[in-house]
């Protein structure tokens, strides 16, 4: 099964158009996590996709880093946002998440949605926390989401609850072909450990929708 950070940056890139069109809507608990920042906050969203939340970070205020693999996701962003004053604070970077190209202590508050279920060793998943704690100001929030293993909707697609956590889902293209994107499913605790060896303080932890959602905060 391949799972190299080279795969998901070839699968994102391969089903980008398509994946902008089905997802548009922010989540609920990420807005929630933004309408409690302070105005005029410096936010990294990292995995950013094509903006689905960096769009709402901008709107209410916020400068934003948006930061993803995926340059076709970053192209369809950057297209959809540059005629609008209101999404000029959004900064549209290539990068890894385990390789932020910024300085330490450069962020107020960072996002982390539905991405570290993509990396495909348990290092780097450690890494990038641990990269998001780096960027972020002493006191700074980090809010992050992660795919749990007892989603109903896992056990309908694959069968049965998986034995192995980590998985290939198929993500259908228009023309009926379908490209596999993988997966490392969450079991309960496992978010709350990375967090800890990463060096970020995890605050709050709930389930969601089949997600595990922390909010954490670097020490200082």
């Amino acid at each position: 099964m391949g799972r190299s950070k080279a795969d998901v940056r070839s699968t994102y890139d391969r089903i980008a158009e398509s994946y902008a069109e089905a997802r548009l809507e922010p989540w609920a608990e990420v807005v929630d996590f933004i309408t409690d920042l302070p105005a005029g906050d410096l936010v990294v969203d990292v995995g950013c996709g094509h903006g689905r939340h960096s769009r709402p970070l901008a709107l209410t205020g916020h400068r934003v880093v948006g930061v993803d693999v995926s340059r076709r996701l970053l192209s369809i962003g950057r297209k959809s946002t540059k005629s609008s004053n209101e999404f000029r604070s959004i900064a549209w970077v290539g990068a890894d998440a385990t390789a932020l190209p910024f300085p330490d202590a450069t962020f107020d508050a960072a996002l982390s949605v539905a991405v570290l279920h993509h990396l495909s060793s348990r290092d780097d998943r450690r890494l990038a926390l641990a990269e998001m704690r780096r960027v972020l100001q002493p006191q700074g929030k980090a809010f992050i989401s992660v795919w749990s293993i007892d989603d109903p909707q896992i056990a309908t697609r694959l069968g049965g609850r998986p034995k192995n956590p980590d998985v290939e889902l198929p993500w259908r293209l228009p023309d009926g072909t379908t490209v596999p994107r993988p997966y490392h499913l969450f079991r309960e605790g496992e978010l709350e450990r990375l967090i800890i060896e990463s060096g970020l303080q995890g605050e709050t932890f709930f389930r969601s929708a089949g997600n595990w959602f922390a909010l954490a905060r670097t020490n200082g």
